[in-house]
């Protein structure tokens, strides 16, 4: 049997208070965003930790076996306002990329009944042939590469292997009429 070293964090919230005196609340709030937390918050909650995780595990020649796994649902972001906007952004984003990957390209079958149903009654599916006619150019790269992207962008949140190129880049071949 080995003997393993885990290092473990968690992070423990301090509370404290301080007293401002200000002409109005704006005033006060502007005052308070000026405090230095670490001379007023001195009362830790250990009941209230968060962003609970393994930060490595190391095997008894010191070698880092395991790191980063959270063990809890937090985690912590830097970015400020602009970054906390994306992130409550996110359900929105991803059901945007969700109907853009549902796009279907030149060429790819049409798996959904209500799908073929409604490009049926727009004129782009052909029943005898069953094939998808769409009467905007899904042959354009520019369209193309927007479905990979979102394709891929969906395996990578999902944890899914991606299996198309690097669509990163707008590709040249293709039509862009």
């Amino acid at each position: 049997m080995k003997t393993y070293t885990v290092l473990l964090a968690e992070d423990v919230p301090h509370y404290g208070t301080a007293h401002i005196t200000a002409a109005s609340a704006a005033e006060a709030l502007e005052a308070a965003r000026h405090l230095d937390t670490g001379d007023h918050c001195t009362d830790s909650d250990s009941s209230t930790t968060v962003c609970r995780r393994i930060v490595h595990i190391e095997d008894e020649d010191g070698n880092i076996v395991a790191e980063d796994i959270a063990l809890d649902g937090y985690f912590l972001r830097y970015g400020g306002e602009p970054d906390r906007l994306l992130c409550d952004a996110t359900p929105r984003l991803l059901d945007a990329l969700t109907r853009i990957a549902a796009i279907p390209l030149w060429g790819e079958p049409i798996a959904g009944a209500q799908l073929k149903a409604e490009l049926l009654d727009a004129g782009e599916y052909d029943r005898d042939r069953d094939e998808f006619e769409p009467s905007g150019d899904t042959k354009s790269c520019y369209l193309r590469d927007a479905v990979e992207i979102a394709r891929a962008a969906l395996a990578e949140i999902r944890g899914a292997p991606t299996t198309t190129d690097d669509t990163t880049q707008p590709q040249t071949e293709g039509t862009n009429t």
